[in-house]
């Protein structure tokens, strides 16, 4: 099928901040439970998240060739 996507093997890191105390959590589960703790002042509101997407050079040729053939396709 044409209209299938390649599979791009890349790696993802996410790291859970509290923006308050700049603490990295481990996890998921330690950040809850530090938002659950009545102990702590840390709301959701509190948390930010960030994901870095690694790709590697293989993978980058395949995404630039899809990408040339979106842009070379006619605008209708």
């Amino acid at each position: 099928m044409d209209n299938e996507l390649p599979k791009i093997n890349c790696t993802t890191t996410v790291t859970i901040k509290n923006t308050k105390t700049n603490y990295i959590y481990a996890d998921e589960a330690e950040k809850d439970a530090d938002i659950a703790n009545p102990n702590t002042s840390t709301t959701a509101a509190d948390i930010a998240q960030d994901i870095k997407v690694e790709i590697s050079p293989k993978g980058m040729e395949v995404l630039k060739r899809i990408m040339n053939q979106a842009n070379d396709k006619p605008k209708s």
